[in-house]
């Protein structure tokens, strides 16, 4: 009876670990997946920015920034701003899930460090969290921000945005001094606007998911 509870108990856990490495695997390539779309997603926005900056050279050369010029870039520029706001959206969700994916392999990590103890440290995790970044050399979360991909498209759109504000300010008011201040002040507030969102949502990321369920 003792060897046939034992028996059971060994597959059991081998059945256990079986399952545990599958959804480790299914983990790191749902990660992996987290970084293509976000890098696809970055390309597809630049590219088009790119392909709209060019055109409206070329049409402004053409036209000599006339009214040709004016109504191309009404109607490219907000175009280019809306896809800068969704890639934004959608790059803060997939670093949501990366950091939901890396918990869930963290959780793992643990499992795999009971196996053995005396070779736990093979197991240790290695991802950088909301906490510790400056004993790892890095900067405090609210400057590590700045670096993320989110945060890159957003400021870019920001300036986009400030353009076409730019733009039209100079068709009403007839003045480019006018103009690039009122296009500054509107990119740096979209800057700000964003940033502050991004920063939102990390912190109730953060307060969600602590560490010590990782």
């Amino acid at each position: 009876m003792a060897a046939d509870d034992d028996a059971q108990s060994s597959r059991r856990r081998s059945e256990f670990m079986q399952a545990l490495t599958t959804e480790h695997t299914a983990l790191q390539s749902a990660r992996s997946s987290t970084v293509s779309e976000s890098a696809a997603r970055s390309g597809l926005y630049l590219t088009t920015l790119s392909s709209a900056v060019v055109a409206l050279a070329l049409v402004g050369q053409v036209s000599k920034f006339g009214n040709a010029f004016l109504i191309f870039a009404l109607a490219i520029l907000p175009v280019v701003f809306l896809l800068g706001l969704i890639t934004y959206g959608r790059l803060l969700q997939t670093g949501v899930e990366d950091v939901i994916y890396a918990r869930a392999i963290g959780r793992i990590h643990r499992v795999y460090e009971g196996i053995d103890p005396n070779k736990a440290q093979y197991f240790k995790q290695t991802q950088i969290d909301q906490v510790g970044l400056a004993a790892v050399g890095l900067w405090k979360l609210r400057w590590q921000q700045f670096l993320a991909s989110a945060a890159a498209i957003a400021i870019v759109n920001a300036v986009v945005g400030g353009a076409f504000i730019a733009i039209v300010a100079g068709a009403v008011s007839k003045s480019t001094v006018a103009a690039i201040a009122v296009g500054a002040g509107a990119s740096l507030l979209l800057a700000a606007l964003v940033l502050r969102h991004q920063w939102r949502t990390w912190m109730r990321v953060a307060k969600a998911l602590p560490l010590g369920e990782s």
